[in-house]
């Protein structure tokens, strides 16, 4: 026990960092395929253009291996923040169940206030949303191969796409379909790289299904292969993230020979549910999108196409649908619209090789559940950490002078492809419960991704901890606060602002629901609307913020539904597949 527990903290047996300052970026690709820590400091990365101070000698290398910032550390911190979400939701549901039972003034404020967060953070992302519509349509009518057969060939020349398919339990027929709609893209016969992430736990059945699927598909991409992710490795958690990761690694250690000559900015990593359905032109766009930039700004870059659970939209239960409502209007605002709070990566996404394999992100953590927003959290730190260190070492070359000193400012983004990826709705086939209960378990695994509130928690006390937090320029620690807001709004404002509706209904309309039906039943049109004067005239404060509150929900709705309408409707039309080819393409083909 104490062994493990010391390992847990990072505190294990630990060999010299083997470090190849002029080849950073093979050097990193080589130690994740092989399983090895990556080294702590990152300057000489190629990914920024200042981080020019390289580490050289052996007494630099005594810092040891990268530290994995975890909220599975067993130090105080770490449970601190790892126990910090769940403060904030209980506190906040706590709060609403006692006013709602012993101070009905108290609960009506709290209940107006949740409602007016919700209301505005609903209708900021419908009016968003209405953005995001004509985008869809944009890039839709855009034939992305052409633009990107116009790029010069030099500009082009190495580029790869591996894809990662995690998936347990699925079924081949569902497999085989999202094989085949990846090779209705023109870059699939040369540059696409697919990776089928087995699950060994499946056990032989899923070897057999893999080998099936790879003898009936492989003429279509440049290569296809499958991994098996075992079971009961040390410090993982079953789920996406671990097995992605296991696949990552994989994917490194078959291609490694030909990375290691190539430019891992132009090397894409995209990770896809099994049963997504990426735009024929997503690749082609994104790889557009990324020649476009230059070499450090798309090595920063995570791409993020809008996810639209439609797939089985009118199969499933309509609580069902409507979560897939929600899930639209929510991921195609954030992609419109990052101007206040950023984007995350979620289920479907896209990053170069260069970020995948950078010394502090090294690939996925599989010791997480939800791998998207942790991906994301995780990049997005790992760029402000290059930049402490850089900052660090330039201190140390300049004595300390501030002049022309490196700024920790946020490196990452995700850039959006306004192009549809189509995934299914839970579902059972046991019925319509069976499918209600597929729903709710797999809401119930959403919500545990609230535990990354407190991992943004971690990095941010850990920074802050290791470069001083004044040394860090407020821009940086606004942008830190807004991801922590978006979090709490999406995980506990909205819930809680439900849960407080529903007890002030069950503590005052219920049990005056016999006398308001009796006076709906017994008085005309203009004795109610009389009444109803006299009553909010009656009102106090809190009471009148409730009221106010809850009477804006119909207008945002209508901006909510009217918004949900139409991307269902064109999906149905099928609007933003206007330069699709139905079979496969024969156009020009691409050289990798």
């Amino acid at each position: 026990m104490a062994s493990q527990a010391r390992l847990r903290k990072g505190k294990g047996p630990k060999s010299p960092p083997e470090i190849d300052v002029d080849l950073p970026e093979s050097a990193a690709v080589a130690r994740i395929a092989a399983g090895l820590p990556t080294p702590r400091s990152t300057l000489g990365s190629p990914l920024i253009s200042h981080a020019t101070y390289k580490r050289s000698g052996v007494g630099d290398l005594a810092a040891g291996p990268r530290r994995h910032i975890s909220l599975s550390e067993v130090e105080l911190v770490s449970w601190m923040c790892c126990m910090a979400p769940v403060f904030m939701l209980f506190s906040t549901y706590l709060s609403v169940f006692f006013s709602s039972l012993f101070c009905t003034y108290l609960a009506e404020l709290i209940c107006a206030y949740l409602t007016l967060l919700a209301s505005l953070w609903i209708g900021n992302m419908s009016l968003a949303c209405l953005l995001g519509i004509y985008r869809l349509r944009e890039a839709g009518s855009i034939d992305w191969h052409a633009r990107l057969h116009e790029i010069p060939e030099e500009e082009k020349s190495g580029i790869k796409h591996i894809i990662l398919l995690p998936n347990y339990m699925e079924s081949e027929k569902m497999l085989k379909e999202t094989l085949d709609n990846l090779a209705r893209s023109k870059l699939a016969k040369n540059c696409l790289h697919v990776v089928l992430g087995m699950e060994g736990r499946e056990g032989q059945p899923a070897r057999a299904k893999a080998e099936r699927i790879i003898a009936d598909k492989k003429h279509l991409f440049a290569d296809i292969f499958a991994t098996y992710h075992p079971q009961g490795l040390p410090g993982e958690v079953a789920g996406k993230s671990s097995n992605t990761q296991w696949a990552f690694r994989e994917a490194l250690r078959r291609y490694g020979a030909s990375l290691s000559k190539r430019d891992l900015s132009k090397v894409w990593i995209t990770v896809a549910d099994a049963d997504t359905l990426l735009h024929p032109h997503y690749l082609s766009a994104m790889t557009y999108q990324g020649l476009k930039m230059d070499k450090e700004e798309r090595s920063w870059t995570i791409w993020q196409p809008p996810v639209m659970l439609l797939r089985n939209l009118f199969n499933v239960p309509a609580v069902t649908r409507a979560t897939a409502h929600g899930t639209l209007i929510f991921e195609l605002s954030a992609l419109s619209w990052q101007r206040i709070f950023p984007a995350f990566a979620y289920s479907s996404y896209s990053m170069t090789l260069a970020l995948a394999s950078h010394p502090e992100v090294d690939g996925w953590d599989v010791d997480v559940i939800a791998e998207d927003h942790h991906m994301f959290c995780k990049c997005f730190f790992a760029a402000l950490w290059e930049l402490s260190h850089a900052k660090k070492e330039h201190a140390k070359v300049t004595n300390g002078d501030e002049g022309n000193a490196v700024e920790i400012v946020p490196q990452v983004k995700v850039q959006p492809v306004f192009l549809p990826a189509v995934s299914y709705l839970a579902e059972s086939s046991d019925g319509y419960v069976a499918s209600l209960k597929a729903r709710f378990q797999q809401g119930r695994r959403h919500m545990q991704g609230l535990v990354e509130l407190g991992y943004v928690c971690l990095q941010w006390a850990r920074l802050s901890s290791s470069i001083g937090a004044r040394n860090i320029p407020l821009r940086t620690h606004f942008s830190i606060a807004l991801i922590l807001v978006k979090m709490h709004t999406l995980q506990i404002t909205c819930t809680c602002q439900c849960f407080a509706l529903v007890m002030m209904a069950l503590t005052k309309l219920v049990p005056r629901a016999g006398s308001l039906l009796a006076y709906l039943l017994q008085v005309g049109f203009d004795q109610m609307r009389q009444d109803v004067g006299s009553m909010l005239a009656s009102m106090n404060g809190a009471e009148k913020a409730l009221a106010a509150g809850i009477s804006q929900i119909s207008g945002v709705m209508v901006l909510y539904t009217i918004a949900g309408a139409v991307v269902i409707s064109d999906m149905v039309e099928g609007r933003y597949y206007q330069n699709v080819p139905r079979a496969h393409p024969n156009g020009f083909v691409w050289q990798c």
